[in-house]
Protein backbone atom coordinates (compact mmCIF):
# COMPACT_ATOMS: atom_id res chain seq x y z
CA UNK A 1 0.00 0.00 0.00
CA UNK A 2 2.64 2.32 0.88
CA UNK A 3 4.77 1.31 -2.10
CA UNK A 4 1.35 2.41 -4.49
CA UNK A 5 1.24 5.52 -2.66
CA UNK A 6 4.75 6.76 -2.87
CA UNK A 7 4.40 5.81 -7.11
CA UNK A 8 1.31 7.82 -6.95
CA UNK A 9 2.91 10.62 -5.73
CA UNK A 10 5.55 10.71 -7.44
CA UNK A 11 3.48 10.06 -10.64
CA UNK A 12 1.53 13.34 -9.91
CA UNK A 13 4.73 15.14 -9.10
CA UNK A 14 6.12 14.18 -12.38
CA UNK A 15 3.03 15.32 -14.46
CA UNK A 16 2.68 18.35 -12.58
CA UNK A 17 6.78 19.15 -13.48
CA UNK A 18 5.60 18.11 -17.37
CA UNK A 19 3.28 20.73 -16.88
CA UNK A 20 4.89 23.44 -15.39
CA UNK A 21 7.76 22.79 -18.51
CA UNK A 22 5.39 22.92 -21.02
CA UNK A 23 3.95 26.02 -19.47
CA UNK A 24 7.54 27.46 -19.16
CA UNK A 25 8.54 26.49 -22.41
CA UNK A 26 5.81 28.27 -24.47
CA UNK A 27 6.29 31.62 -22.81
CA UNK A 28 9.72 31.55 -23.25
CA UNK A 29 9.18 30.28 -27.25
CA UNK A 30 7.06 33.28 -27.52
CA UNK A 31 9.60 35.78 -26.06
CA UNK A 32 12.53 33.72 -27.70
CA UNK A 33 11.02 34.03 -31.14
CA UNK A 34 10.12 37.81 -30.78
CA UNK A 35 13.73 38.22 -29.80
CA UNK A 36 15.03 35.85 -32.46
CA UNK A 37 13.53 38.34 -35.23
CA UNK A 38 14.17 41.91 -33.60
CA UNK A 39 17.39 40.80 -33.06
CA UNK A 40 18.16 39.90 -36.51
CA UNK A 41 17.05 43.36 -37.77
CA UNK A 42 18.80 44.35 -35.06
CA UNK A 43 22.10 43.24 -36.58
CA UNK A 44 21.04 44.03 -39.68
CA UNK A 45 20.54 47.95 -38.43
CA UNK A 46 24.28 47.64 -36.91
CA UNK A 47 25.64 46.60 -40.58
CA UNK A 48 23.66 49.75 -41.89
CA UNK A 49 24.44 52.64 -39.21
CA UNK A 50 27.92 51.22 -37.92
CA UNK A 51 26.63 51.78 -34.68
CA UNK A 52 26.60 49.08 -31.67
CA UNK A 53 23.12 48.66 -30.24
CA UNK A 54 22.21 47.51 -26.54
CA UNK A 55 20.19 44.61 -27.40
CA UNK A 56 18.66 44.05 -23.47
CA UNK A 57 18.10 47.76 -23.46
CA UNK A 58 15.47 47.59 -26.55
CA UNK A 59 14.04 44.13 -25.34
CA UNK A 60 13.07 46.06 -21.84
CA UNK A 61 11.39 49.21 -23.95
CA UNK A 62 9.81 46.81 -26.16
CA UNK A 63 8.30 45.03 -23.41
CA UNK A 64 5.77 48.14 -22.63
CA UNK A 65 7.12 47.57 -18.62
CA UNK A 66 6.83 52.02 -18.72
CA UNK A 67 3.15 51.46 -20.48
CA UNK A 68 -0.33 50.80 -19.00
CA UNK A 69 -0.94 47.75 -21.15
CA UNK A 70 1.84 45.63 -19.91
CA UNK A 71 3.18 43.06 -21.92
CA UNK A 72 2.99 43.19 -25.55
CA UNK A 73 4.15 40.07 -27.51
CA UNK A 74 3.54 39.43 -31.34
CA UNK A 75 4.15 36.67 -33.99
CA UNK A 76 6.78 35.90 -35.47
CA UNK A 77 5.35 37.05 -38.73
CA UNK A 78 4.56 40.38 -37.47
CA UNK A 79 7.59 41.08 -35.79
CA UNK A 80 9.12 39.47 -39.26
CA UNK A 81 7.31 42.19 -41.03
CA UNK A 82 7.32 45.00 -39.05
CA UNK A 83 11.20 44.61 -38.92
CA UNK A 84 11.49 44.41 -42.47
CA UNK A 85 9.71 48.09 -42.77
CA UNK A 86 12.07 49.50 -40.09
CA UNK A 87 14.92 51.54 -41.29
CA UNK A 88 15.85 52.42 -37.88
CA UNK A 89 15.37 51.43 -34.27
CA UNK A 90 13.51 54.68 -33.48
CA UNK A 91 10.73 53.57 -36.42
CA UNK A 92 10.92 49.41 -35.43
CA UNK A 93 9.78 50.52 -31.45
CA UNK A 94 6.85 53.32 -33.46
CA UNK A 95 5.72 49.83 -35.62
CA UNK A 96 5.71 47.75 -32.05
CA UNK A 97 3.71 50.59 -30.23
CA UNK A 98 1.24 51.76 -32.97
CA UNK A 99 -1.13 53.11 -30.47
CA UNK A 100 1.62 55.45 -28.87
CA UNK A 101 3.25 58.48 -30.55
CA UNK A 102 6.93 57.35 -30.00
CA UNK A 103 9.86 59.43 -30.53
CA UNK A 104 13.81 59.78 -29.08
CA UNK A 105 14.45 61.82 -26.91
CA UNK A 106 18.12 61.90 -26.54
CA UNK A 107 18.97 59.51 -23.87
CA UNK A 108 15.19 57.46 -23.90
CA UNK A 109 12.29 56.46 -26.12
CA UNK A 110 8.94 58.22 -25.10
CA UNK A 111 5.83 57.04 -25.64
CA UNK A 112 3.38 59.95 -26.24
CA UNK A 113 -0.48 58.98 -25.30
CA UNK A 114 -2.11 59.86 -28.56
CA UNK A 115 -4.26 63.21 -28.43
CA UNK A 116 -8.13 62.89 -28.21
CA UNK A 117 -8.76 66.73 -30.16
CA UNK A 118 -6.35 66.54 -32.77
CA UNK A 119 -6.97 65.42 -35.64
CA UNK A 120 -5.21 62.15 -37.10
CA UNK A 121 -3.63 62.54 -40.29
CA UNK A 122 -5.38 59.57 -42.72
CA UNK A 123 -2.56 58.80 -45.17
CA UNK A 124 -2.87 55.52 -46.58
CA UNK A 125 0.72 53.97 -45.55
CA UNK A 126 0.73 50.91 -47.46
CA UNK A 127 0.67 53.67 -50.64
CA UNK A 128 3.64 54.99 -50.19
CA UNK A 129 6.19 52.76 -52.36
CA UNK A 130 9.90 53.58 -52.83
CA UNK A 131 11.75 52.74 -56.09
CA UNK A 132 14.64 50.55 -55.03
CA UNK A 133 16.83 51.73 -58.06
CA UNK A 134 16.51 56.08 -57.00
CA UNK A 135 15.18 55.59 -53.15
CA UNK A 136 12.69 58.08 -54.53
CA UNK A 137 9.23 57.94 -52.62
CA UNK A 138 5.97 57.82 -54.21
CA UNK A 139 2.15 57.98 -53.14
CA UNK A 140 -1.26 57.59 -54.48
CA UNK A 141 -4.44 56.69 -52.67
CA UNK A 142 -8.09 55.80 -52.31
CA UNK A 143 -9.14 59.17 -52.31
CA UNK A 144 -7.14 60.23 -55.32
CA UNK A 145 -4.43 62.30 -53.75
CA UNK A 146 -0.98 61.85 -55.68
CA UNK A 147 2.21 62.83 -53.63
CA UNK A 148 4.65 65.78 -55.35
CA UNK A 149 8.14 65.71 -55.54
CA UNK A 150 9.89 68.30 -53.87
CA UNK A 151 13.54 69.17 -52.02
CA UNK A 152 14.28 72.36 -49.99
CA UNK A 153 17.62 74.69 -50.56
CA UNK A 154 19.68 76.51 -49.03
CA UNK A 155 23.49 78.17 -49.57
CA UNK A 156 24.89 75.07 -48.42
CA UNK A 157 23.54 73.34 -52.37
CA UNK A 158 25.69 76.30 -54.03
CA UNK A 159 24.57 77.66 -57.25
CA UNK A 160 21.65 75.63 -58.65
CA UNK A 161 20.63 75.08 -62.22
CA UNK A 162 16.98 75.26 -62.25
CA UNK A 163 16.12 74.29 -65.36
CA UNK A 164 17.49 70.93 -64.69
CA UNK A 165 16.17 71.07 -61.77
CA UNK A 166 12.61 71.23 -63.27
CA UNK A 167 13.59 68.60 -65.74
CA UNK A 168 14.08 66.20 -63.04
CA UNK A 169 10.48 66.16 -61.77
CA UNK A 170 10.62 68.61 -59.07
CA UNK A 171 6.85 70.14 -58.38
CA UNK A 172 8.06 72.22 -55.38
CA UNK A 173 10.81 74.03 -54.11
CA UNK A 174 11.39 75.80 -50.31
CA UNK A 175 14.24 77.76 -50.57
CA UNK A 176 15.97 79.19 -46.57
CA UNK A 177 15.45 83.14 -46.58
CA UNK A 178 17.64 83.00 -43.57
CA UNK A 179 18.58 82.00 -40.27
CA UNK A 180 19.26 83.52 -37.06
CA UNK A 181 22.66 83.18 -35.07
CA UNK A 182 22.02 80.76 -32.26
CA UNK A 183 24.38 82.93 -30.04
CA UNK A 184 24.81 86.54 -31.66
CA UNK A 185 21.40 86.58 -32.24
CA UNK A 186 21.66 88.54 -35.36
CA UNK A 187 19.52 87.43 -38.54
CA UNK A 188 21.25 86.86 -41.35
CA UNK A 189 20.14 86.29 -44.99
CA UNK A 190 20.45 83.03 -46.88
CA UNK A 191 23.34 83.90 -49.88
CA UNK A 192 21.47 82.26 -52.10
CA UNK A 193 18.04 82.89 -51.43
CA UNK A 194 17.35 85.51 -54.22
CA UNK A 195 19.47 83.80 -56.76
CA UNK A 196 17.28 80.58 -56.20
CA UNK A 197 13.55 82.78 -55.72
CA UNK A 198 14.73 84.29 -59.52
CA UNK A 199 15.91 80.72 -60.76
CA UNK A 200 12.89 79.15 -59.51
CA UNK A 201 10.35 81.29 -60.42
CA UNK A 202 12.02 81.94 -64.02
CA UNK A 203 11.59 78.03 -64.89
CA UNK A 204 7.86 77.69 -63.07
CA UNK A 205 8.67 76.15 -59.92
CA UNK A 206 5.97 76.85 -57.24
CA UNK A 207 8.34 78.03 -54.50
CA UNK A 208 7.61 78.16 -50.39
CA UNK A 209 10.56 79.56 -48.15
CA UNK A 210 12.02 78.76 -44.15
CA UNK A 211 13.41 80.75 -41.68
CA UNK A 212 15.28 79.36 -39.16
CA UNK A 213 14.35 80.26 -36.27
CA UNK A 214 16.45 81.02 -32.68
CA UNK A 215 14.29 83.55 -31.47
CA UNK A 216 14.16 84.03 -27.71
CA UNK A 217 11.18 85.96 -27.50
CA UNK A 218 7.71 86.42 -29.47
CA UNK A 219 8.92 89.84 -30.34
CA UNK A 220 12.11 88.32 -31.70
CA UNK A 221 9.55 85.91 -34.33
CA UNK A 222 7.88 88.69 -35.29
CA UNK A 223 11.28 89.97 -36.11
CA UNK A 224 12.00 87.04 -38.16
CA UNK A 225 8.89 87.17 -39.89
CA UNK A 226 9.33 91.03 -40.79
CA UNK A 227 12.84 89.55 -42.24
CA UNK A 228 11.21 86.89 -44.53
CA UNK A 229 8.07 88.95 -45.62
CA UNK A 230 11.02 91.73 -46.86
CA UNK A 231 13.40 89.39 -48.27
CA UNK A 232 10.47 87.65 -50.57
CA UNK A 233 8.81 90.84 -51.25
CA UNK A 234 8.57 91.16 -55.28
CA UNK A 235 8.62 87.44 -55.85
CA UNK A 236 6.10 84.69 -56.68
CA UNK A 237 6.05 82.92 -53.06
CA UNK A 238 2.82 80.63 -53.52
CA UNK A 239 3.88 77.86 -51.26
CA UNK A 240 4.02 78.08 -47.29
CA UNK A 241 6.27 80.34 -45.24
CA UNK A 242 8.04 78.13 -42.51
CA UNK A 243 8.97 77.92 -39.14
CA UNK A 244 11.99 75.98 -38.42
CA UNK A 245 13.24 76.21 -34.99
CA UNK A 246 15.73 73.16 -34.36
CA UNK A 247 17.59 72.52 -31.12
CA UNK A 248 20.98 73.70 -30.96
CA UNK A 249 23.25 71.84 -27.54
CA UNK A 250 25.78 74.38 -27.53
CA UNK A 251 25.93 75.60 -24.42
CA UNK A 252 26.08 78.86 -25.57
CA UNK A 253 22.70 78.45 -27.46
CA UNK A 254 20.57 81.67 -26.77
CA UNK A 255 17.43 78.34 -27.06
CA UNK A 256 19.16 75.34 -25.09
CA UNK A 257 16.47 74.58 -22.54
CA UNK A 258 14.04 76.86 -23.64
CA UNK A 259 10.27 76.02 -21.87
CA UNK A 260 7.87 74.15 -24.09
CA UNK A 261 5.45 76.93 -23.76
CA UNK A 262 7.57 80.17 -24.66
CA UNK A 263 8.75 77.75 -27.95
CA UNK A 264 5.20 77.39 -28.72
CA UNK A 265 4.59 80.77 -28.18
CA UNK A 266 7.23 81.79 -30.27
CA UNK A 267 6.20 79.34 -33.35
CA UNK A 268 2.72 81.23 -33.03
CA UNK A 269 4.02 84.70 -32.90
CA UNK A 270 5.74 84.02 -36.30
CA UNK A 271 2.97 81.57 -38.03
CA UNK A 272 0.14 84.38 -36.91
CA UNK A 273 2.45 87.30 -38.56
CA UNK A 274 3.36 85.42 -41.59
CA UNK A 275 -0.77 84.71 -42.11
CA UNK A 276 -1.63 88.31 -41.81
CA UNK A 277 0.64 89.27 -44.52
CA UNK A 278 -1.63 86.77 -46.46
CA UNK A 279 0.69 83.64 -46.78
CA UNK A 280 0.39 80.15 -45.24
CA UNK A 281 2.31 79.71 -42.31
CA UNK A 282 3.61 76.39 -41.56
CA UNK A 283 6.04 74.43 -38.72
CA UNK A 284 8.99 72.32 -39.83
CA UNK A 285 9.78 69.87 -37.25
CA UNK A 286 10.91 66.35 -36.05
CA UNK A 287 8.64 64.16 -33.51
CA UNK A 288 10.44 65.14 -30.95
CA UNK A 289 10.27 68.98 -31.59
CA UNK A 290 6.51 69.10 -32.93
CA UNK A 291 4.92 66.70 -29.72
CA UNK A 292 7.83 67.53 -26.84
CA UNK A 293 9.47 70.84 -27.29
CA UNK A 294 6.37 72.18 -28.59
CA UNK A 295 2.49 72.02 -27.91
CA UNK A 296 1.12 70.18 -29.99
CA UNK A 297 -2.44 71.00 -28.99
CA UNK A 298 -1.83 74.75 -29.59
CA UNK A 299 -0.16 74.13 -32.57
CA UNK A 300 -3.27 71.81 -34.36
CA UNK A 301 -4.54 74.44 -36.74
CA UNK A 302 -1.25 75.01 -38.23
CA UNK A 303 0.68 73.49 -41.43
CA UNK A 304 3.05 71.25 -40.70
CA UNK A 305 6.17 70.02 -42.43
CA UNK A 306 7.91 66.61 -40.75
CA UNK A 307 11.14 65.92 -40.85
CA UNK A 308 11.29 61.52 -40.23
CA UNK A 309 13.65 59.77 -42.44
CA UNK A 310 11.71 56.60 -42.24
CA UNK A 311 10.57 53.79 -44.57
CA UNK A 312 7.48 55.55 -43.89
CA UNK A 313 5.84 58.19 -42.09
CA UNK A 314 5.11 57.52 -38.20
CA UNK A 315 3.61 60.64 -37.06
CA UNK A 316 -0.53 60.29 -36.15
CA UNK A 317 -1.58 63.73 -36.67
CA UNK A 318 -2.49 65.81 -40.22
CA UNK A 319 0.69 67.03 -41.62
CA UNK A 320 0.71 68.20 -45.27
CA UNK A 321 4.96 67.76 -46.34
CA UNK A 322 7.12 64.78 -45.73
CA UNK A 323 11.02 65.11 -45.47
CA UNK A 324 12.18 61.65 -45.58
CA UNK A 325 16.00 62.01 -47.03
CA UNK A 326 18.85 64.22 -46.78
CA UNK A 327 20.80 62.58 -49.28
CA UNK A 328 18.85 62.78 -52.40
CA UNK A 329 20.36 63.97 -55.83
CA UNK A 330 18.37 65.66 -58.30
CA UNK A 331 20.05 67.39 -61.86
CA UNK A 332 21.19 70.76 -61.65
CA UNK A 333 22.19 70.56 -57.80
CA UNK A 334 26.09 69.15 -56.89
CA UNK A 335 25.58 66.78 -53.72
CA UNK A 336 23.10 66.10 -51.60
CA UNK A 337 19.44 67.59 -51.07
CA UNK A 338 16.65 66.96 -49.12
CA UNK A 339 13.86 65.23 -50.58
CA UNK A 340 9.79 65.66 -49.80
CA UNK A 341 6.65 64.11 -50.56
CA UNK A 342 3.94 66.69 -50.35
CA UNK A 343 0.68 65.21 -49.85
CA UNK A 344 -1.69 68.27 -51.50
CA UNK A 345 -0.58 70.84 -53.76
CA UNK A 346 -0.83 74.49 -51.73
CA UNK A 347 0.13 76.40 -54.89
CA UNK A 348 -3.10 76.00 -55.92
CA UNK A 349 -5.29 76.05 -52.51
CA UNK A 350 -6.27 72.33 -52.67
Amino acid sequence: MERRRGRLILIILVCLLSLLTVILCAGLFKLDARNRELSTRIDQLEDELNTPVDIEALMAESEGKELDNGEIYYSRETIKQKARDAVSLTELMAMIFDDKAVYYDGDKYIYAPLSATLKRNDLELDRIITDKETDLKGYSDSKGRVGIKGIDVSTWQGEIDWAAVKGDGVRFAFLRAGYRGYESGNLYEDDTIRDNLEGANENGIPVGVYFYSQAASTAEAVEEAEFVLDIISGYDVSWPIVFDMELENSDSSRTKNMPQSLRTDIAIAFCDRIAAAGYTPMIYGNMRMLLGDMDPERLGGYEKWLAQYFYRPRFPYEFGIWQYTSEGRVKGIDGYVDINIAFRDYGSGQ
